[in-house]
Protein backbone atom coordinates (compact mmCIF):
# COMPACT_ATOMS: atom_id res chain seq x y z
CA UNK A 1 0.00 0.00 0.00
CA UNK A 2 2.46 2.51 1.17
CA UNK A 3 4.24 1.97 -2.21
CA UNK A 4 1.45 2.32 -4.24
CA UNK A 5 1.29 5.50 -2.85
CA UNK A 6 4.90 6.07 -3.16
CA UNK A 7 4.41 5.54 -6.91
CA UNK A 8 1.22 7.84 -6.77
CA UNK A 9 2.67 10.66 -5.51
CA UNK A 10 5.83 10.45 -7.63
CA UNK A 11 3.53 10.54 -10.50
CA UNK A 12 1.69 13.46 -9.82
CA UNK A 13 4.96 15.35 -9.32
CA UNK A 14 6.15 14.08 -12.73
CA UNK A 15 3.29 15.14 -13.85
CA UNK A 16 3.18 18.80 -12.80
CA UNK A 17 6.79 18.63 -13.75
CA UNK A 18 5.59 17.92 -17.65
CA UNK A 19 3.14 20.38 -17.45
CA UNK A 20 5.19 23.16 -16.39
CA UNK A 21 7.52 22.47 -19.04
CA UNK A 22 4.86 22.19 -21.44
CA UNK A 23 3.80 26.01 -20.38
CA UNK A 24 5.51 28.43 -22.56
CA UNK A 25 8.15 30.75 -21.25
CA UNK A 26 7.40 34.26 -22.93
CA UNK A 27 9.60 37.53 -21.99
CA UNK A 28 9.02 40.69 -24.52
CA UNK A 29 12.07 42.99 -24.68
CA UNK A 30 11.40 46.40 -24.48
CA UNK A 31 13.87 48.74 -26.61
CA UNK A 32 14.43 52.67 -27.25
CA UNK A 33 16.63 54.04 -28.98
CA UNK A 34 18.41 51.20 -30.44
CA UNK A 35 18.71 49.75 -26.92
CA UNK A 36 17.40 46.92 -24.74
CA UNK A 37 16.25 48.85 -21.08
CA UNK A 38 14.24 46.07 -19.82
CA UNK A 39 12.02 42.89 -20.34
CA UNK A 40 8.53 42.15 -19.30
CA UNK A 41 8.05 38.62 -17.82
CA UNK A 42 4.82 36.45 -16.79
CA UNK A 43 6.13 37.08 -13.44
CA UNK A 44 6.04 40.88 -13.58
CA UNK A 45 2.62 40.78 -15.03
CA UNK A 46 1.79 38.58 -11.79
CA UNK A 47 3.34 40.57 -9.74
CA UNK A 48 1.37 43.34 -10.69
CA UNK A 49 -2.20 41.52 -10.57
CA UNK A 50 -1.56 40.09 -7.14
CA UNK A 51 -0.94 43.88 -5.67
CA UNK A 52 -4.50 44.80 -7.21
CA UNK A 53 -6.88 45.62 -4.40
CA UNK A 54 -9.77 44.52 -7.45
CA UNK A 55 -10.43 41.41 -9.56
CA UNK A 56 -8.23 41.43 -12.16
CA UNK A 57 -6.84 39.50 -15.69
CA UNK A 58 -4.46 41.94 -16.86
CA UNK A 59 -2.18 45.18 -16.15
CA UNK A 60 -2.12 48.13 -18.20
CA UNK A 61 0.80 48.17 -20.26
CA UNK A 62 1.46 51.60 -19.26
CA UNK A 63 2.22 50.09 -16.12
CA UNK A 64 5.10 48.11 -17.01
CA UNK A 65 6.26 51.02 -19.07
CA UNK A 66 6.50 52.89 -16.02
CA UNK A 67 8.26 50.03 -13.93
CA UNK A 68 10.79 50.46 -16.55
CA UNK A 69 11.25 53.96 -16.62
CA UNK A 70 9.34 55.74 -19.14
CA UNK A 71 7.40 58.91 -17.85
CA UNK A 72 6.05 60.22 -21.72
CA UNK A 73 5.65 58.47 -24.89
CA UNK A 74 5.00 58.86 -28.31
CA UNK A 75 4.91 56.31 -30.28
CA UNK A 76 5.19 52.26 -29.84
CA UNK A 77 6.01 49.11 -32.20
CA UNK A 78 4.97 45.99 -31.56
CA UNK A 79 7.52 43.36 -32.71
CA UNK A 80 7.02 39.40 -33.59
CA UNK A 81 9.78 37.12 -34.82
CA UNK A 82 11.94 40.58 -36.37
CA UNK A 83 8.67 41.72 -38.59
CA UNK A 84 6.22 44.64 -37.24
CA UNK A 85 3.16 43.65 -36.56
CA UNK A 86 1.34 46.97 -35.41
CA UNK A 87 2.49 50.88 -34.69
CA UNK A 88 0.83 53.32 -32.16
CA UNK A 89 0.55 56.46 -31.53
CA UNK A 90 0.34 55.85 -27.52
CA UNK A 91 -1.77 58.53 -26.10
CA UNK A 92 -4.45 57.00 -28.56
CA UNK A 93 -4.53 53.46 -27.07
CA UNK A 94 -2.67 54.70 -23.43
CA UNK A 95 -6.42 53.97 -22.33
CA UNK A 96 -6.87 50.50 -23.51
CA UNK A 97 -3.53 48.76 -24.10
CA UNK A 98 -2.96 46.08 -21.40
CA UNK A 99 -1.18 42.85 -21.63
CA UNK A 100 -1.97 39.25 -19.79
CA UNK A 101 -0.23 36.76 -17.74
CA UNK A 102 0.52 34.41 -21.39
CA UNK A 103 2.14 37.57 -22.78
CA UNK A 104 -0.51 38.71 -25.01
CA UNK A 105 -1.27 42.35 -25.64
CA UNK A 106 -4.61 43.23 -25.90
CA UNK A 107 -5.06 46.90 -27.61
CA UNK A 108 -9.00 47.28 -28.09
CA UNK A 109 -10.52 44.55 -30.56
CA UNK A 110 -6.52 43.10 -31.32
CA UNK A 111 -4.58 40.47 -29.92
CA UNK A 112 -1.03 40.45 -30.39
CA UNK A 113 1.57 38.15 -29.20
CA UNK A 114 4.95 40.44 -29.95
CA UNK A 115 8.63 39.26 -28.63
CA UNK A 116 9.65 43.14 -28.55
CA UNK A 117 8.14 46.64 -28.10
CA UNK A 118 9.72 49.68 -29.64
CA UNK A 119 9.06 52.43 -27.87
CA UNK A 120 9.84 56.03 -28.86
CA UNK A 121 10.21 58.63 -25.77
CA UNK A 122 8.55 61.80 -25.58
CA UNK A 123 10.98 63.94 -24.18
CA UNK A 124 9.72 65.87 -20.69
CA UNK A 125 9.26 69.34 -21.06
CA UNK A 126 12.79 71.06 -19.76
CA UNK A 127 10.74 73.02 -17.00
CA UNK A 128 9.83 70.07 -15.45
CA UNK A 129 12.43 69.89 -12.20
CA UNK A 130 9.94 68.49 -9.79
CA UNK A 131 7.15 65.99 -8.26
CA UNK A 132 4.35 65.70 -6.22
CA UNK A 133 6.65 64.15 -3.62
CA UNK A 134 8.68 66.87 -3.24
CA UNK A 135 5.68 68.90 -1.79
CA UNK A 136 6.11 67.63 1.40
CA UNK A 137 10.15 68.32 1.40
CA UNK A 138 9.25 72.05 1.34
CA UNK A 139 6.54 71.94 3.78
CA UNK A 140 8.51 69.59 6.38
CA UNK A 141 11.36 72.13 6.01
CA UNK A 142 9.36 75.20 6.28
CA UNK A 143 7.62 73.76 9.56
CA UNK A 144 10.80 72.40 11.03
CA UNK A 145 9.65 68.76 10.76
CA UNK A 146 13.28 66.66 10.28
CA UNK A 147 13.21 63.10 9.05
CA UNK A 148 11.01 63.28 6.00
CA UNK A 149 13.78 63.83 3.59
CA UNK A 150 15.06 61.83 1.05
CA UNK A 151 18.28 62.36 0.24
CA UNK A 152 18.56 62.05 -3.36
CA UNK A 153 16.09 64.94 -3.47
CA UNK A 154 16.54 68.57 -2.72
CA UNK A 155 14.15 70.61 -1.24
CA UNK A 156 12.86 73.20 -3.39
CA UNK A 157 12.30 76.05 -1.22
CA UNK A 158 14.02 76.22 2.75
CA UNK A 159 12.59 78.72 5.41
CA UNK A 160 10.52 79.54 8.74
CA UNK A 161 7.27 79.76 8.51
CA UNK A 162 4.67 79.79 11.28
CA UNK A 163 1.71 77.80 9.73
CA UNK A 164 1.57 75.79 6.01
CA UNK A 165 -1.66 75.00 4.00
CA UNK A 166 -1.73 72.53 1.91
CA UNK A 167 -4.61 73.23 -1.03
CA UNK A 168 -4.97 70.26 -3.53
CA UNK A 169 -6.70 70.79 -6.52
CA UNK A 170 -8.20 67.85 -7.80
CA UNK A 171 -8.00 66.42 -11.41
CA UNK A 172 -6.44 69.89 -12.31
CA UNK A 173 -4.98 69.76 -16.30
CA UNK A 174 -1.86 71.82 -16.48
CA UNK A 175 -2.50 72.37 -20.16
CA UNK A 176 -5.87 73.97 -19.44
CA UNK A 177 -4.72 76.19 -16.32
CA UNK A 178 -1.99 77.63 -18.89
CA UNK A 179 -4.92 78.42 -21.63
CA UNK A 180 -7.66 79.91 -19.19
CA UNK A 181 -5.04 82.31 -17.75
CA UNK A 182 -4.16 83.81 -20.83
CA UNK A 183 -7.74 83.74 -21.72
CA UNK A 184 -7.79 86.09 -18.59
CA UNK A 185 -10.13 83.69 -16.52
CA UNK A 186 -8.26 82.89 -13.65
CA UNK A 187 -7.34 86.00 -12.08
CA UNK A 188 -6.23 84.72 -8.68
CA UNK A 189 -3.74 81.96 -10.68
CA UNK A 190 -2.57 84.84 -13.39
CA UNK A 191 -1.54 86.57 -10.30
CA UNK A 192 1.16 83.76 -9.33
CA UNK A 193 4.91 85.06 -10.63
CA UNK A 194 5.28 81.24 -11.02
CA UNK A 195 3.69 77.89 -11.72
CA UNK A 196 6.16 75.37 -11.98
CA UNK A 197 5.37 72.53 -14.13
CA UNK A 198 5.24 68.84 -11.95
CA UNK A 199 5.07 65.04 -12.53
CA UNK A 200 2.24 63.12 -10.34
CA UNK A 201 2.94 59.62 -10.16
CA UNK A 202 2.05 55.99 -11.83
CA UNK A 203 -1.02 55.88 -12.02
CA UNK A 204 -2.20 59.35 -11.91
CA UNK A 205 -5.10 59.01 -9.78
CA UNK A 206 -5.77 60.43 -6.37
CA UNK A 207 -5.17 58.01 -3.95
CA UNK A 208 -1.73 56.86 -5.67
CA UNK A 209 -0.85 60.26 -5.62
CA UNK A 210 -1.79 61.49 -1.98
CA UNK A 211 0.70 58.57 -1.06
CA UNK A 212 3.10 59.74 -2.76
CA UNK A 213 2.54 63.09 -1.70
CA UNK A 214 2.62 62.63 2.25
CA UNK A 215 5.02 60.07 2.60
CA UNK A 216 7.60 61.66 -0.68
CA UNK A 217 7.76 58.58 -1.90
CA UNK A 218 6.77 56.37 -5.06
CA UNK A 219 4.55 53.41 -4.78
CA UNK A 220 6.52 50.54 -4.40
CA UNK A 221 8.18 52.79 -1.03
CA UNK A 222 4.48 53.35 0.01
CA UNK A 223 2.45 50.26 -1.11
CA UNK A 224 0.39 52.44 -2.87
CA UNK A 225 -0.52 51.14 -6.12
CA UNK A 226 -3.49 52.27 -7.75
CA UNK A 227 -7.78 51.59 -7.64
CA UNK A 228 -9.10 50.06 -4.24
CA UNK A 229 -5.81 51.39 -1.68
CA UNK A 230 -7.65 53.71 0.99
CA UNK A 231 -4.28 54.41 3.32
CA UNK A 232 -0.42 53.39 3.58
CA UNK A 233 1.61 52.52 6.28
CA UNK A 234 4.47 54.74 5.41
CA UNK A 235 5.75 57.15 7.68
CA UNK A 236 3.94 60.19 6.51
CA UNK A 237 4.27 64.40 6.82
CA UNK A 238 1.10 64.32 9.01
CA UNK A 239 2.42 61.82 11.58
CA UNK A 240 5.86 63.30 11.73
CA UNK A 241 3.43 66.62 12.66
CA UNK A 242 1.65 64.67 14.99
CA UNK A 243 4.59 63.43 17.01
CA UNK A 244 5.88 67.32 17.35
CA UNK A 245 2.19 67.89 18.81
CA UNK A 246 1.69 70.14 15.76
CA UNK A 247 -1.67 70.56 14.55
CA UNK A 248 -2.69 69.20 11.34
CA UNK A 249 -6.47 69.60 9.96
CA UNK A 250 -7.92 68.68 6.96
CA UNK A 251 -11.28 69.96 4.73
CA UNK A 252 -12.50 67.77 2.14
CA UNK A 253 -15.33 67.48 0.01
CA UNK A 254 -18.11 65.25 0.28
CA UNK A 255 -15.87 62.50 0.45
CA UNK A 256 -12.50 61.14 1.88
CA UNK A 257 -10.43 59.15 -0.97
CA UNK A 258 -8.13 58.56 0.91
CA UNK A 259 -7.27 57.78 5.02
CA UNK A 260 -5.26 61.15 6.34
CA UNK A 261 -3.92 59.88 9.52
CA UNK A 262 -3.29 62.03 12.18
CA UNK A 263 -5.68 64.95 10.62
CA UNK A 264 -8.59 66.68 12.02
CA UNK A 265 -10.49 65.92 9.27
CA UNK A 266 -14.04 68.15 8.30
CA UNK A 267 -16.08 66.32 5.49
CA UNK A 268 -17.84 69.42 3.90
CA UNK A 269 -20.38 67.51 2.00
CA UNK A 270 -22.75 69.78 -0.39
CA UNK A 271 -24.97 71.38 2.75
CA UNK A 272 -25.97 74.24 0.86
CA UNK A 273 -27.99 71.88 -1.49
CA UNK A 274 -26.32 73.32 -4.82
CA UNK A 275 -24.96 70.41 -6.17
CA UNK A 276 -21.55 71.45 -5.34
CA UNK A 277 -19.18 70.61 -2.33
CA UNK A 278 -16.49 72.97 -3.27
CA UNK A 279 -17.82 76.26 -2.22
CA UNK A 280 -18.50 74.35 1.54
CA UNK A 281 -14.44 73.46 1.27
CA UNK A 282 -14.20 77.19 0.82
CA UNK A 283 -16.31 78.23 3.45
CA UNK A 284 -15.43 75.59 6.11
CA UNK A 285 -11.56 76.59 5.37
CA UNK A 286 -12.12 80.18 6.00
CA UNK A 287 -14.01 78.84 9.49
CA UNK A 288 -10.98 77.18 10.43
CA UNK A 289 -8.39 80.07 9.05
CA UNK A 290 -10.67 82.85 11.37
CA UNK A 291 -11.30 80.63 14.38
CA UNK A 292 -8.68 77.84 14.72
CA UNK A 293 -5.49 78.44 12.26
CA UNK A 294 -3.55 74.83 12.39
CA UNK A 295 0.42 74.76 12.42
CA UNK A 296 -0.67 72.46 8.89
CA UNK A 297 -3.88 72.43 7.03
CA UNK A 298 -4.83 70.36 4.19
CA UNK A 299 -7.55 71.71 1.84
CA UNK A 300 -8.68 69.71 -1.23
CA UNK A 301 -11.38 70.84 -3.96
CA UNK A 302 -13.24 68.19 -6.04
CA UNK A 303 -15.46 69.78 -7.96
CA UNK A 304 -12.83 69.84 -11.31
CA UNK A 305 -12.18 67.04 -11.50
CA UNK A 306 -16.23 65.74 -10.46
CA UNK A 307 -17.11 67.95 -14.08
CA UNK A 308 -13.96 66.45 -16.11
CA UNK A 309 -15.03 63.03 -15.76
CA UNK A 310 -18.91 63.93 -16.30
CA UNK A 311 -18.34 66.22 -18.93
CA UNK A 312 -14.46 66.70 -20.64
CA UNK A 313 -11.53 69.09 -19.79
CA UNK A 314 -12.88 71.10 -23.01
CA UNK A 315 -15.66 71.73 -21.47
CA UNK A 316 -17.99 74.65 -19.88
CA UNK A 317 -18.51 72.66 -17.04
CA UNK A 318 -15.15 71.79 -16.22
CA UNK A 319 -13.73 75.39 -17.28
CA UNK A 320 -16.85 76.99 -14.55
CA UNK A 321 -15.22 75.08 -11.97
CA UNK A 322 -12.09 75.83 -12.33
CA UNK A 323 -13.64 79.22 -12.00
CA UNK A 324 -15.05 79.10 -9.29
CA UNK A 325 -11.94 77.13 -7.28
CA UNK A 326 -9.58 80.42 -8.65
CA UNK A 327 -12.01 83.05 -6.61
CA UNK A 328 -12.54 80.10 -3.79
CA UNK A 329 -8.67 80.20 -3.27
CA UNK A 330 -8.38 84.50 -3.70
CA UNK A 331 -10.43 84.13 -0.40
CA UNK A 332 -8.28 81.67 1.24
CA UNK A 333 -4.94 83.48 0.77
CA UNK A 334 -6.82 86.66 1.61
CA UNK A 335 -7.64 85.02 5.18
CA UNK A 336 -4.64 83.46 5.62
CA UNK A 337 -2.27 84.99 8.39
CA UNK A 338 1.23 86.19 7.72
CA UNK A 339 4.19 83.78 7.83
CA UNK A 340 2.19 80.92 6.28
CA UNK A 341 3.64 78.99 3.53
CA UNK A 342 0.84 77.66 0.39
CA UNK A 343 1.34 75.12 -1.74
CA UNK A 344 -1.33 74.87 -4.35
CA UNK A 345 -0.84 71.67 -6.39
CA UNK A 346 -2.98 69.05 -8.46
CA UNK A 347 -2.87 65.27 -7.85
CA UNK A 348 -3.41 64.34 -11.28
CA UNK A 349 -4.14 66.00 -14.63
CA UNK A 350 -7.71 64.74 -16.80
CA UNK A 351 -7.64 63.42 -20.71
CA UNK A 352 -10.84 63.06 -22.64
CA UNK A 353 -12.61 59.56 -23.40
CA UNK A 354 -15.87 60.18 -25.77
CA UNK A 355 -18.44 62.82 -23.78
CA UNK A 356 -16.65 62.65 -20.33
CA UNK A 357 -12.96 62.59 -19.19
CA UNK A 358 -10.46 60.34 -17.52
CA UNK A 359 -6.77 59.93 -15.72
CA UNK A 360 -4.75 57.08 -14.73
CA UNK A 361 -2.76 56.98 -17.84
CA UNK A 362 1.17 57.51 -18.78
CA UNK A 363 -0.01 60.46 -20.64
CA UNK A 364 0.73 63.96 -20.72
CA UNK A 365 -2.73 65.06 -19.76
CA UNK A 366 -2.70 62.82 -16.87
CA UNK A 367 0.91 63.15 -14.87
CA UNK A 368 2.14 66.84 -15.86
CA UNK A 369 0.43 68.78 -12.84
CA UNK A 370 0.88 72.41 -11.56
CA UNK A 371 2.38 72.83 -8.59
CA UNK A 372 2.48 76.27 -6.88
CA UNK A 373 4.40 78.20 -3.79
CA UNK A 374 3.65 81.04 -2.19
CA UNK A 375 4.69 82.78 1.21
CA UNK A 376 2.73 85.02 2.93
Amino acid sequence: MIKKIRILTISIFLSILLLSACTPAWQVEIISNDQTIGLIQREDVSHFINLSMEEIDRVPLGQLFYANGFMLIEEIQLITKGEEIASYVWDSIADSASILENGKVIIGNETIQPDTIIVSQAVLPSEIEHSIMDISLVIADFLSIPNLLNESRKPILTGDASNAVMILVDGLQFRKLQTMIKAGRLPFFAGINEIKQGLSVYPPITTTATAALLTSSRPEVNGVYGYGYRTTETITLFDLAADLDKNVIAIEGASLPFNLRNAEITLSGDRDGNGFSDDNVCMNSLEVIGSNMPDLMYIHFHEIDDMGHSFRPESQEYEDALVRVDGFLNQIYLALPDNTIIAIFADHGMHTVGNGGNHGTLTADDLIIPIIFLEK
